[in-house]
């Protein structure tokens, strides 16, 4: 296929993913119908010991858009922009190896991509814990064009998308231009505030195409030091390139750290500057602000108490 052609690069990267593989990727054909002649799919697997590359081999084998590699990072970063650099789609997608998408979902958003060309198309996941409860229908796209400042605050506030590449549709010159570093986790984090400063043509769609299921031995679901030093890393990074316009927003993300993962954190740098910014809470005008949520506004109290 003329890489020209190719208008939507899916990733998946997999490690040890063997028994969620096939439900995956027959749930990528279904979503795709007619637009797989437009698409790639790009299948990494990552040090896996038990059938996952088998099983990506045997898909790449079978469908001609599929192309299959085989790496040794034991890292995600590495392995996603690994996979950015070898695709050519204008745009790019990550699917996760023990997620599903819903029927014809992908079909619909390709032609969208196609006729309206934005920079981004954010989707609202859809947070799965049963299967066997799941919204699996696909109700077509549900648009609404925001400005910059919009999908900042909303990313800030946690509200309709958070800091997930997976179910996001990029132009593969903004991933390009923002390499992933090589975290093992939180590593689309570092990369998605800088990917909104330089967008303009935004779109958002509330009806979710993804089902993001949430498995108990996910990364996120056991945090560690180099985990949340990453998470700390991130949150820094944010605070400096949003600046004083979004910087309340940013300091409810210094108030989850201090709350929830502070004990992570040993190194006394890190420690003084995250006093620091919780100090930061301690004036009118972060109390004012009608953009932050009154149960922050609660946390940053409990702790001025405290103090």
């Amino acid at each position: 296929m003329p890489t020209q052609n190719i208008l939507l690069s899916i990733i998946i990267a997999a490690h040890n993913s063997g028994n969620y593989l096939r439900a995956t990727l027959q749930s990528l054909l279904d979503a795709l119908g007619e637009s797989l002649s437009r698409c790639e799919i790009i299948l990494v697997n990552d040090a896996s010991t038990d059938d996952t590359g088998e099983l990506l081999a045997g898909f790449a084998q079978a469908i001609p858009q599929a192309r299959y590699f085989s790496v040794e990072f034991k890292n995600i970063g590495k392995v996603r922009n690994f996979a950015i650099a070898n695709s050519h789609g204008e745009y790019v997608t990550m699917l996760d190896s023990d997620d599903l998408l819903k029927s014809n979902s992908l079909n619909e958003i390709s032609i969208f991509l196609d006729n309206k060309k934005p920079d981004l198309l954010l989707t609202k996941l859809y947070e799965v814990r049963k299967l066997t409860k799941a919204d699996k229908i696909w109700n077509g796209l549900q648009t609404e064009c925001l400005t910059q400042d919009d999908a900042i605050t909303r990313f800030l506030l946690h509200k309709d998308f958070q800091a997930h590449l997976i179910g996001q549709f990029i132009k593969r010159t903004l991933l390009l231009a923002n390499p992933i570093p090589s975290f093992t986790c939180y590593e689309d984090f570092y990369v998605f505030p800088q990917i909104l400063t330089q967008s303009r043509n935004i779109v958002f769609s509330r009806e979710s195409h993804y089902l993001y299921i949430k498995r108990s031995s996910s990364l996120s679901n056991s945090p560690s030091a180099e985990k949340i030093h990453n998470l700390f890393l991130c949150t820094e990074k944010m605070d400096t390139l949003f600046g004083q316009k979004f910087h309340d927003l940013v300091l409810c993300h210094w108030l989850d750290i201090e709350l929830k993962q502070k004990k992570w954190i040993t190194q006394s740098v890190l420690l003084d500057t995250l006093n620091k910014k919780i100090r930061e809470t301690r004036c009118l005008g972060f109390f004012i602000n009608p953009t932050i949520r009154f149960s922050y506004k609660k946390k940053a109290a409990k702790l001025l108490w405290k103090k």
